[in-house]
């Protein structure tokens, strides 16, 4: 296991905990983007053939495993899986306490770490064309358009929803007739939809796939599911999710192979316009005791919070740099070894051949 990319998928991990920032945006900014939807496009019929071959207990089935296993970057996959889990298992709770005591320094720092990683995506691109330079256009203006479609009103509408769950949730409450959910093959067939949405959107940075779940009806269906334990709305759920995981990778590896240039820059337009929906400071309105986070402003004053958030933001930009010095690091120390590898392969023919 290489102990960097564990950090890599723990940032990747503490990404998922905070709202409105992606776990693509980080991967795409910690420079693994490419190879993590490679790995991930190569998992096929094949893996779970090779996973199966091991009831045989045999030599040539461990070997087809172990090649299988490298040709999917499995110690790669496992690395960020690893990290992604200790962060969520160990730092959700510390997250949760950030964000509800100390939501603009922690968004801050999310800012400056993005903004300064964006130089890792702009240093991909080969050339800089007028297609490039339009991809990047669209790529940004489309997900601030995309964060900018729910209104601050709706923002609390759902805030109200969510406090009326969780009060339906309490121990204390009054017992409520459980939701009688559709299980029609049309409306299983839809879930299956938004799971594949979903999921893909969560693969493309600066996407919220909670927020599509949102804008078609399904959201709080599956939240709902998830409480009532409906395993059919879930199961569908779950099958639109691998499905989306498998074909949205495959489509922009497709794509990167292709179009590698334009990809880059589109993908690079999301992270730009990613970082309006986590500038720092915004307007607030109360639900149930709770905070609910609207519109970006502009602070009215600089005081003890606007100086916290800005060092958060130079923290963020900083913690990027020490991975960009990381991985120059390693890169010189795999080209030495290469190059002294070739310096061996050529005196050791030399001494053959003589």
């Amino acid at each position: 296991m290489n102990f960097i990319n564990i950090l890599r998928g723990m940032v990747i991990g503490v990404a998922n905990i905070i709202p409105g920032v992606s776990g693509g945006t980080l991967a795409l900014v910690l420079g693994i983007y490419e190879r993590l939807i490679g790995a991930i496009n190569n998992i096929s019929f094949e893996t779970v053939k090779a996973i199966l071959g091991l009831l045989k207990f045999n030599k040539k089935s461990w070997k087809n495993f172990t090649d299988e296993l490298q040709r999917i970057d499995a110690f790669f996959l496992g690395s960020i899986l690893i990290g992604a889990l200790i962060a969520v298992g160990a730092l959700a709770k510390l997250m949760t306490y950030l964000l509800e005591h100390f939501h603009d320094p922690t968004y801050g720092f999310f800012f400056g770490l993005v903004i300064v990683s964006a130089w890792v995506p702009f240093k991909l691109i080969k050339k800089h064309s007028f297609f490039s330079i339009l991809a990047i256009i669209i790529g940004t203006v489309g997900v601030i358009a995309f964060s900018s479609l729910s209104t601050d009103e709706q923002k609390i509408h759902r805030a109200q929803v969510k406090y009326e769950i969780e009060q339906q949730k309490a121990p204390n409450a009054a017992p409520v007739e459980k939701e009688k959910f559709d299980h029609s093959p049309g409306r299983l067939a839809f879930i299956v939809f938004a799971g594949v949405v979903a999921i893909s959107a969560m693969i493309l940075p600066g996407i919220s796939g909670s927020f599509l779940l949102l804008l078609m009806g399904v959201y709080f269906s599956i939240l709902k599911a998830i409480t009532q334990l409906d395993i059919l709305t879930l199961g569908a759920f779950s099958i639109g999710c691998l499905f989306g995981i498998l074909a949205c990778t495959r489509l922009i590896n497709f794509a990167l192979k292709r179009w590698y240039d334009v990809t880059i820059s589109f993908l690079l337009g999301l992270v730009l316009g990613s970082l309006a929906a986590i500038w720092p400071f915004k307007g607030t309105a109360q639900v149930g005791g709770e905070i609910i986070y609207l519109s970006n402003k502009m602070p009215s004053a600089f005081g003890s919070n606007e100086i916290l958030t800005l060092f958060a933001a130079i923290a963020g930009g900083l913690i990027v740099l020490l991975f960009i010095y990381l991985e120059n690091r390693n890169e010189k120390k795999e080209e030495n070894c290469t190059s002294v590898n070739a310096v061996a392969d050529t005196k050791t023919n030399s001494i053959a051949n003589s």
